[in-house]
Formats: structure tokens, C-alpha cells, sequence
């Protein structure tokens, strides 16, 4: 609520600077009308006060500014994103409320890609990335969702401009790579995650993407398969939560008819957040391996709901 009443308060003195044309009475009256709303915990009706304010005073950037900090305290990232989007537009030279933009646009990001929103979030990436060209979080963004919408050459772009903005990012580096190795660019991917061990020695993450990549490259007698698992295991050394090193370590030992460990890794892998149609598939094949039967069935049906979830897709 204080960050509202800052940006409204702000807003009454701004629409009385004499360089301004006056606005209608009324927009004042409906500004101060939603703030009191607003203390009073009435959000909906102080967001219907301030829209009706901005029309009357469609000039005035606060009047947007405070209906997203509104929609904001509501949860609606989405309307509060264009909220202060038209703010930032009628007053690109407040640094303050560029900086708030962006933050929220990044927090509306990492909803969209919880929710698996993957084109909407590309949207809104583009969006914050035209908005701030010199934002190495915004290029982030733009590299994950390009990623999940499998357009791997143009996330090698965002994630290497990312890093060029912010060397000591890790998640830069890590994301290039991966970026990089889903593009196909093996040998570029492998130089990468060299190059970012070498910058990032404690980073876990770095271990378990060069793990994946290492596991991909032995496939095809470009790595030793010693090596990937040893990369892997390293990284659950320093981070024992890791998802994705389970899982290929639960793989390989499938792959080795060790189903009693596969199923292991599998069961951690879950445990620590990975959910995806692959980890059920194979987590299924390692208990009929077992004899359990009914707890395959099980694994199968969560493999074919979520198979079918990732067909549909990135719902917008």
C-alpha cells in the first residue's frame, strides 16, 4: 500500500505542474476516490476509480502508474505490466518507473514459465527486450522462451548478448550452452561450458548442463561415457537437488539393465521437481523391469497426461 500511495500521491502533484494542461476536476476526484479505496483493502473498485481517472487524463502517467501498482497488489502481473507500460510511454524519463516496469515484467515472466505459457511468455520477452535493449535479465528471458518455443539459433543470440551485457552472469553462460547445444552447435556448446567452468568453478548448474551435453556427445563416440557421469555426479556433489542429473543418471543406468538404480535416480528426480513426460516414460520401464507392475501403469498415466499437456503446448 505504500508503494501505491507514493506513486498516486506523486500523481496529484504531478498533474498540478503549471507546465501541464489542467485535467477535469473529476480525474482528481476519482484519483483521490481510489485511494482511499485502496487503503481500505477495496482494490477492485479503486482499479475501476483510477481507469476512469487515466481516461479522463489520458496524459497523465502516475494515474496509469498507480493502476499498476493496484493490479499489481492484486496479482494481475499481466494488466499491470500494461498498466505501467502506458505510464512508461507517456513518461519515458522516469527512471524509477522504467525500473518497475521491467521488474515486474521479469516476475511476469517467471509466472508464464511456471505455467508453461511458453508463446505468451515469448510475447512479453520481446516486449521487455524493445523496452530495454541494455537489460541482461530481459535477454534472459528472451533466451528461455525462445528456447521453449525450440527456436534454439535465436536463444544462442539472446543468451550470448546476455552475457555480453553481464560477463558474471552464470545463468547467461549456462543458458548459451544449452542454447548452443539444442541448435546442434556440439562444439560451441562444449567451449562454452569449458569456458564457464573455468569463470564459475562452484556453479552446479554448469556441471549438470555439461553433464547433459557430455551424455549426448558419448552417444556418438564424441565423449567418453565415464566422463559425463563423472561431470554429472560432480554437480550433485555440490547441489544434491538436482532434477536433470538424476534423470540422466537414472537413463544411463537403465540403459546398463541397472533398473534398481534407475529407478532410484528416477524417484529423486521427481521428488526434486522434474515432471516432464520423459522422466515418467523411463521411470515406468525401470519399474516393469522390477515386477511393479501396478506402479508402472501409474507412471505411464502420468506419461500420457503430460505427454498430452506438452503436445498442446505452451498454451498463449
Amino acid at each position: 500500500m505504500k508503494r501505491f500511495a507514493a506513486l498516486l500521491s506523486a500523481g496529484l502533484v504531478w498533474s498540478q505542474t503549471p507546465s501541464r494542461a489542467p485535467e477535469p476536476p473529476e480525474a482528481m476526484a476519482l484519483a483521490r476516490r481510489a485511494y482511499e479505496l485502496a487503503r481500505s483493502g477495496n482494490a477492485a473498485e479503486a482499479a475501476s476509480s483510477l481507469r476512469e481517472a487515466a481516461r479522463l487524463a489520458p496524459r497523465n502517467a502516475l494515474y496509469r502508474a498507480a493502476l499498476g501498482g493496484v493490479y499489481e497488489r492484486q496479482g494481475k502481473l499481466e494488466e499491470a505490466v500494461a498498466a505501467f507500460e502506458q505510464a512508461v510511454r507517456l513518461d519515458g524519463a522516469n527512471v524509477k518507473l522504467r525500473e518497475h516496469l521491467e521488474s515486474v515484467s521479469l516476475d511476469y515472466g517467471a509466472v508464464l514459465a511456471r505455467e508453461r505459457r511458453y508463446r505468451a511468455g515469448l510475447a512479453l520477452a520481446r516486449q521487455t527486450v524493445a523496452l530495454f535493449s541494455q537489460s541482461s535479465p530481459a535477454y534472459l528471458m528472451l533466451g528461455l522462451f525462445e528456447t521453449r518455443n525450440r527456436e534454439n539459433l535465436a536463444a544462442v543470440s539472446a543468451y550470448r548478448r546476455a552475457l555480453e551485457l553481464n560477463p558474471e552472469s552464470a545463468d547467461a553462460s549456462v543458458g548459451l550452452g544449452m542454447a548452443q547445444s539444442s541448435a546442434g552447435l556440439i562444439q560451441d556448446a562444449e567451449k562454452t561450458f569449458q569456458a564457464g567452468l573455468k569463470r564459475f568453478p562452484r556453479d552446479a548448474m554448469h556441471r549438470q548442463a555439461y553433464g547433459v551435453l557430455l551424455v549426448k556427445m558419448a552417444e556418438t563416440g564424441a565423449a567418453k561415457r565415464s566422463s559425463a557421469v563423472e561431470m554429472l555426479e560432480s554437480a550433485l556433489k555440490m547441489d544434491p537437488s538436482l532434477a536433470e542429473a538424476r534423470y540422466q543418471l537414472g537413463s544411463l543406468a537403465l540403459a546398463d539393465d541397472d533398473a534398481a538404480t534407475a529407478a532410484r535416480e528416477f524417484a529423486l528426480a521427481a521428488a526434486n521437481g522434474l515432471g516432464d513426460s520423459r522422466l515418467h516414460y523411463a521411470y515406468a520401464r525401470a519399474l516393469r523391469r522390477l515386477g511393479k507392475d501396478r506402479e508402472a501403469e501409474q507412471r505411464l498415466q502420468l506419461f500420457r497426461e503430460r505427454k498430452k499437456a506438452e503436445e498442446a503446448g505452451s498454451s498463449p
